[in-house]
């Protein structure tokens, strides 16, 4: 008996030191994407085997598992909420308020699916805003609205990005839409 209520106790004070998975943290996304984009410019093409797959450089693989890893990507379940904000933001009006600033996209995230880029694309053209989706090797699709010409504008529509279940939207710095 004395071993049954051990082993029970144990197991019990085995499973409180599991760490539990945190949450995304905006924040280190954002540094993510933005050590991706950097990386990216730096090796902008793709070679391919002799099989025809993808290989990637090493630190673009770097940059692409870290946003994996901190569950940076856009899934499915965080776009649940779209046709619900979509209704509820209507009427939307684009905020054309604010300094000027230089034409400049907004990053929303990377979606993983192109179903996902579809929903995204048809929510935010909804709104108004003009979107593009482009490829990003093993992790999806990179999405994208904009450009904005005002400050307003473009924090509108960070607002409304991460309203809508992106982690971490940024402006672009070196994109062109």
């Amino acid at each position: 008996m004395r071993g049954v209520a051990t082993t029970l106790m144990l197991a019990a004070l085995a499973a409180c030191a599991v760490p539990l998975a945190l949450p995304p943290q905006p924040e280190r996304c954002e540094a993510l994407f933005l050590r991706y984009d950097a990386v990216v410019r730096h090796y902008p093409n793709s070679w391919f085997d002799e099989d025809g797959d993808i290989l990637a450089p090493g630190q673009v693989s770097r940059a692409s598992e870290a946003l994996i890893s901190n569950d940076c990507l856009t899934r499915s379940a965080d776009l649940d909420g779209l046709p619900a904000l979509y209704a509820r933001l209507q009427p939307f009006l684009i905020e054309t308020g604010g300094p000027a600033i230089r034409p400049v996209p907004v990053h929303l995230g990377i979606v993983t699916g192109i179903s996902d880029e579809a929903l995204v694309t048809r929510y935010f053209r909804g709104l108004g805003y003009r979107s593009r989706g482009i490829g990003a090797e093993g992790l999806g699709r990179r999405i994208y609205i904009g450009p904005f010409t005002t400050q307003g504008a473009a924090d509108q529509a960070l607002a409304v990005a991460r309203e809508a279940g992106f982690i971490a939207p940024y402006v672009a710095k070196y994109t062109r839409f």
